[in-house]
């Protein structure tokens, strides 16, 4: 392993929050290297690294253990999924920017239900399973034919207790299953898009 992925595994909690505040990938990209006091392309190799790299201890208090107190379940039409859609939809810091009406957020859920059925995409619901709570969705969109897309989204009220990190790493080996030989990207939220 590299010293600059070895560094960014060390400070991994920020190199996330990093990202996911980020713009894009440009952004990212200056953002890490920044962090990190590296070159662009030192950013890029921590972008383009395994997951794995950044599991494992790491300095600074860990994040929380949810590990077995948390699964991924694939979304269904129920009226709980449908339920934390909305939820999403109407929050502001989500990638909707919390401006979707009930009609948008219909045609966007029956859309995105769509290309799940044409095996296009997968959605999940993130749930802490000590508490059957449902604490966010993940959303894997293949693009063109090509690259799979992920956004994930934490109920507000669920943040900072690592069930971000663990939607990612779980998300990330159910993608790679269904999406064989795909790179599987975390993309920032960008307000106004899904």
């Amino acid at each position: 392993m590299s010293d600059v992925i070895e560094m960014a595994a060390s400070r991994r909690r920020e190199i996330f929050a990093a990202v996911s505040s980020a713009a894009g990938p440009d952004d990212a990209v200056g953002a890490i290297a920044s962090l990190l006091s590296v070159s662009a392309d030192e950013a890029r190799q921590v972008l383009k690294a395994p997951l794995e790299a950044f599991t494992g201890s790491a300095t600074g208090a860990p994040a929380g253990d949810v590990g077995q107190g948390f699964a991924l379940r694939p979304f269904t039409e129920s009226e709980d999924h449908t339920a934390l859609y909305h939820s999403r939809s109407s929050d502001e810091t989500s990638a909707t920017g919390g401006t979707w009406d009930r009609e948008k957020t219909e045609q966007e859920l029956r859309d995105g239900l769509d290309r799940v059925e044409a095996e296009s995409a997968m959605w999940f619901v993130a749930v802490d399973t000590a508490r059957d709570a449902l604490v966010g969705l993940v959303f894997g969109e293949q693009i063109d034919e090509g690259d799979v897309d992920v956004a994930i989204w934490i109920r507000p009220e669920e943040r900072k207790k690592g069930y971000g990190m663990a939607a990612l790493k779980e998300s990330r080996r159910e993608l790679a299953a269904f999406f064989p030989g795909k790179h599987v990207i975390v993309r920032a939220p960008l307000a106004g898009s899904r």
